[in-house]
């Protein structure tokens, strides 16, 4: 078993209010983006959050992606896990996740890499 696991917290996004309420928005453009990178996505499920955000999750191969939102806070938070994240895998795990970065455009974050596993 070995995995991937990305983590970011975005601060104060400055990208268009809408990315961060408009659930069907969000989602659709994170299945785009994972599948641009070169990701096979086998189910996306998006709503609209009671507290006024979105929560998106991409289902991949033994793998997901999960993106919130916080639009009072102009944050959010996002996962990419993989499994099985050889070099290749880990590389479209970093351009996913470098893809939702820049499209929140936040003034600032906390980003973490955890490796998953005993890599063999």
């Amino acid at each position: 078993m070995r995995g991937l696991h990305l983590t970011a917290d975005l601060y104060r996004c400055r990208c268009e209010a809408s990315w961060l309420t408009d659930a069907q928005r969000l989602g659709q453009w994170s299945r785009q983006a994972a599948e641009a990178v070169g990701l096979a996505v086998e189910r996306e499920l998006s709503y609209a959050c009671a507290t006024g955000g979105a929560t998106t999750t991409l289902l991949l191969p033994g793998s997901h992606v999960l993106l919130h939102t916080w639009p009072q806070e102009r944050a959010a938070m996002v996962d990419v896990c993989l499994s099985d994240a050889h070099d290749e895998l880990a590389a479209r795990a970093h351009g996913l996740m470098d893809a939702m970065v820049q499209r929140l455009q936040p003034e600032w974050t906390e980003q973490r890499s955890l490796d998953r596993g005993d890599g063999e």
